[in-house]
């Protein structure tokens, strides 16, 4: 009998879009011995002898280095973190040696608001929660302030970030948050379920949202719909795509057997389509934080990503 070969895949922790996604892709992955091979019958099908395991991890930061450091195979994280990991590491740690099997979803920048303002330049002199110093949210505050000709000077800055910041929104006590989440966030509707007065969203567009993705270059623009949360209408806005990483406890022959899984038309279909419970960005994207996995050259019919270069100097 063939013997079963085990894979994890480090995500979000129980209860956040990144876990139920890494359940759902272990899931199409997961072929156990015992069952037929699969058929050529147009029917999603995994990876023969395979188990794939979602394992959450205590905080999305840990992704990444938990992948690096070899203790999990592969991980879901975001673009732009295993890029910093990669070309920017923190002082005392060397750079990631990571690749990239595929692009899985997109989160989306949602700027919320409960004062009656148009777009984030408005956001001028108001309370803005902005995150706690060093943290994700206060990078991200002052990147979208910043596109916008604002500095945190400019807004009535509130040292709030996550569950903090949404509470202070709910009650009044901020007048808007940043968050990036995958669309619908749960936390926000909550919020809209809970009919807050004034809340809307704020749109991310022209040369603003130009000069925010030259800040995430990984990204692009998308759309949250209008009735993705009770009684908002959708806006344009900067997208942010989650790609599975690979790290070195990865065996090499086996990224080519999960690549031609992930773009199998069968299973290409059922995430395009949602069956999985998440929809398929892309196999890769033109531009990449990592290169390629080294086995994976040739099996993606997508034109050849570019790798982005780490800042001159820096790890390569």
């Amino acid at each position: 009998m063939k013997s079963t070969r085990y894979l994890r895949i480090a995500v979000d922790p129980s209860g956040e879009r990144g876990f139920d996604v890494g359940a759902a892709l272990a899931a199409m992955l997961s072929r156990p011995p015992g069952l037929p091979a699969c058929l050529d019958d147009g029917r999603p099908c995994g990876v023969s002898g395979l188990v794939a395991l979602a394992q959450s991890q205590p905080e999305r930061t840990d992704i990444v280095g938990a992948v690096a450091r070899g203790e999990i195979e592969t991980g879901l994280a975001p673009a732009d973190r295993v890029y910093a990991a990669r070309c920017q590491p923190a002082p005392g740690t060397p750079p990631a040696e990571l690749s990239i099997i595929g692009e899985i979803y997109n989160e989306a920048l949602h700027v919320v608001a409960r004062t009656r303002i148009d777009d984030v330049a408005g956001l001028k002199g108001k309370r803005v929660a902005i995150g706690v110093p060093g943290s994700d949210e206060r990078r991200l505050a002052e990147r979208v302030l910043s596109a916008y000709g604002l500095t945190l000077r400019q807004v009535r800055g509130v040292d709030l970030g996550e569950a903090a910041a949404l509470a202070a929104l709910a009650d009044g006590q901020v007048d808007a948050l940043f968050r990036i989440a995958a669309v619908p966030d749960a936390a926000i509707a909550d919020l809209a379920a809970k009919a807050v007065d004034g809340l809307h969203l704020l749109p991310v567009t022209g040369d603003a949202a130009s000069r925010l993705s030259g800040l995430h270059p990984f990204g692009g623009m998308g759309q949250i719909a209008d009735g993705a949360y009770e009684g908002l209408e959708g806006v344009a806005t900067l997208m942010q795509p989650i790609v599975w990483v690979a790290g070195p406890a990865l065996p090499a022959g086996l990224a080519p057997k999960l690549a031609r899984a992930l773009s199998s038309d069968p299973n290409r279909a059922a995430m395009v389509r949602g069956d999985r419970g998440f929809t398929l960005v892309r196999p890769v994207a033109l531009r990449m934080p990592a290169p390629l996995h080294p086995g994976l050259e040739g099996i993606y019919a997508e034109p050849a990503p570019i790798v982005m270069a780490c800042p001159k100097g820096g790890p390569r």
